[in-house]
């Protein structure tokens, strides 16, 4: 089959592009405000207008609302009226990695008939991440993931007319929240949900896939794309609760997925820490798993740290460690006793001796992982990339979560506490609790556990 390895010099070119696109023009400053109490007074709006501002969203079910004023009083004022707890300037950060992840790609020039099972995927022999978990035993007993097992994606955006994710994108029901006015590569990027980054597509093609360039987790599962950052990979804490408030009231979604993260001093961000701890606990209450990348800056999360990793150490969401090709800890991940189970993420250099069934990726890369390029950053519909981070460990967690949430074909009674304990109980222990958690995830051992 003709392939052919593109240069990593031309993807890491398109990508610094989309970087170094100049900042758009700034709209009038936001706000997050906090009602008392967990709810909004009735007559918000008009509070907003008196303190010089203008109200753009409310979250009544959590007691959270997002405003603009160009008055550089308006926080001051508002946080002095009844029933508001607290007003705070909403902040844009870098919630991906950079483009330094990615290594480069591999483009199938003439991509086979989708496989009838996992294995007999193009690069299957690449994907050494979805042996470390075992998912062909999941497979062999029969779990592929419900059709109607749903996971909501919130990132970057997708790419539904990949190769191997057409039909596996629930395209009524996905969508773009990010503020308009604030994408540097314009509405497009804000109005819709495809992907004009790279993120977004590579984390939900671990989770389905087509089984035509690549295997995933829970093939024959869904993903619904909520859209919270921009082109870049940025985006704001507003966009991000608001984001996961609409994947929290969506009924058919049983699992969120967030690949993004904050690493921020609490010292002085307790009204940003408190509004998107209320968004995550609420989407619990809702039934939801929520499961989230603990990140990588190779920090030892715990919880009387003076920082914290959002919404990763969030109540309500399970943080989820980065294992590298040898099923130990990856260089960069976060870890330690306030995150949950480990999953491969990949990592460099490559320790082992060359994968015998992955002629594709050089040796020296085969410890990386494998997944879907969006035609944005690629130039078509039948390219992959290879890169490291926990974003692509925890999508494998969603995967495994979708398996057992649909087992024997017959959907759970989805309650996430009971979710987050046969990922914990099934786990294999590969380290130290400090370290490692709960362990590395074990799908075939989920999926066994269910059938009773």
């Amino acid at each position: 089959m003709a392939m052919r390895k593109l240069s990593v010099v031309t993807i890491a070119a398109t990508l610094a592009l989309l970087l170094a696109l100049p900042a758009v023009a700034a709209p009038a400053p936001r706000y997050i405000i906090e009602g008392s109490g967990n709810a909004l007074p009735a007559n918000l709006g008009a509070m907003v207008g008196a303190a010089g501002g203008t109200l753009q969203r409310t979250h009544p079910e959590i007691g959270v609302a997002q405003a603009t004023s160009t008055d550089p009083g308006f926080a001051a004022k508002l946080s002095a009226a009844s029933g508001i707890q607290s007003v705070a300037l909403d902040t844009i950060v870098q919630w991906t990695p950079p483009p330094s992840v990615i290594q480069g790609t591999v483009v199938l020039s003439h991509p086979p008939a989708p496989a009838p099972n996992p294995q007999g995927a193009f690069f299957f022999g690449c994907q050494w991440n979805l042996s470390q978990i075992n998912a062909p035993g999941a497979w062999a007993q029969g779990a592929f993931g419900s059709t109607k097992a749903r996971v909501a994606v919130l990132d970057t955006g997708v790419d539904p007319n990949h190769i191997d994710l057409t039909g596996k994108i629930d395209t009524a029901d996905s969508v773009s929240v990010i503020t308009p006015g604030t994408s540097p590569c314009g509405s497009a990027d804000e109005t819709t949900f495809f992907d004009f980054f790279f993120h977004g597509t590579f984390v939900s093609s671990q989770i389905v896939s087509n089984l035509i360039g690549m295997a995933s987790v829970a093939p024959s599962s869904s993903v619904i794309m909520v859209k919270v950052l921009n082109c870049q990979g940025s985006g704001s804490f507003g966009d991000v609760i608001a984001g996961i408030e609409y994947a929290a009231q969506l009924k058919h979604v049983d699992i969120i997925n967030m690949s993004l993260g904050a690493f921020i001093p609490k010292a002085g961000n307790d009204a940003l820490i408190d509004a998107t701890n209320r968004a995550v606990q609420f989407a619990h209450n809702q039934g939801k798993l929520v499961v989230v990348a603990s990140g990588n800056s190779a920090e030892d999360l715990t919880f009387n740290s003076p920082n914290i990793e959002l919404p990763a150490q969030s109540p309500g969401a399970i943080a989820i460690n980065a294992t590298n090709i040898q099923d130990t800890l990856a260089s960069y991940s976060n870890f330690g006793t306030a995150t949950w189970v480990d999953a491969p993420g990949g990592d460099l250099p490559n320790p082992l001796a060359p994968l015998p069934n992955c002629p594709e990726i050089p040796a020296a890369e085969q410890s990386l992982v494998l997944g879907a390029c969006t035609s944005a950053v690629c130039g078509d519909e039948s390219s992959y990339l290879i890169g490291a981070g926990t974003s692509f460990a925890s999508p494998i967690v969603a995967g495994v979560s979708a398996l057992i949430d649909g087992v024997d074909g017959k959907p759970l009674t989805f309650f996430p506490d009971y979710a987050k304990l046969i990922l914990a109980l099934t786990a294999d222990d590969i380290g130290p609790f400090s370290t490692y958690a709960f362990g590395r995830v074990n799908a075939s051992r989920a999926v066994a556990s269910q059938h009773f």
